[in-house]
């Protein structure tokens, strides 16, 4: 029989809050008559309605033969119609099939276009990978920068649990740093060279990753 001593020490070592005790007991009090929206606010915002402009356009997408109905269409903002009409003529093949590992071209190139107007900084599709959730990116950064136990990434101080856990996964260190709470929550950099030189002194083989 399987027991947990026969599994990964990693799995066994990573820790998700947000699925723990404090969740578990939030979908208690979610099943009482007398629910409260405050038990819902643990993992996700407290009875967030899901965005009518995403549901509109993923509805057009998914069925593109509404369409062809000037009554179904007519019930569109005018702008979301205008929108899916632009897709799916950069992506004829539409939602539900596979597409490049990095993401959709033509969408990739409007990420691109995009940072380059915000930042000023030139862009290249072809650097930029799409993934499904923020999570997922976070994790693949994480992924592809640690290599050895002796690898260190800087988390800030409470910290999203995805971070400590992966490092965990993965056998990498955790270096954490505290915000600078007297000024507006910023990044201080007297901070984080205090944080790091205490994570080299307790681990001379440790070396950050920048």
């Amino acid at each position: 029989m399987l027991t947990l001593k026969d599994m990964n020490p990693r799995v066994l070592a990573a820790e998700y809050a947000v699925r723990g005790p404090i969740v578990q007991r939030a979908q208690e009090l979610e099943r009482r008559p007398e629910r409260s929206s405050t038990a819902t606010s643990a993992i996700r915002s407290p009875e967030q309605k899901p965005l009518r402009y995403l549901r509109q356009g993923l509805s057009l997408l998914e069925n593109p033969e509404l369409l062809d109905s000037p009554s179904t269409v007519s019930s569109y903002p005018k702008d979301i119609v205008s929108r899916v009409r632009q897709i799916l003529k950069a992506y004829p093949d539409g939602t539900g099939a596979y597409t490049q590992s990095s993401g959709i071209p033509f969408i990739r190139q409007a990420v691109a276009e995009f940072i380059t107007r915000r930042d000023g900084i030139p862009a290249d599709k072809d650097r930029i990978l799409l993934t499904d959730e923020r999570a997922r990116a976070r994790r693949a950064v994480i992924i592809a920068l640690v290599a050895s136990p002796s690898d260190g990434v800087m988390i800030p101080i409470p910290q999203y649990p995805l971070y400590s856990a992966t490092l965990a996964l993965y056998g990498g260190a955790q270096i954490g740093y505290y915000l600078d709470e007297d000024n507006r929550w910023q990044l201080n950099q007297a901070i984080l060279t205090a944080s790091i030189d205490e994570a080299i002194a307790k681990a001379l083989s440790l070396k950050p990753l920048w």
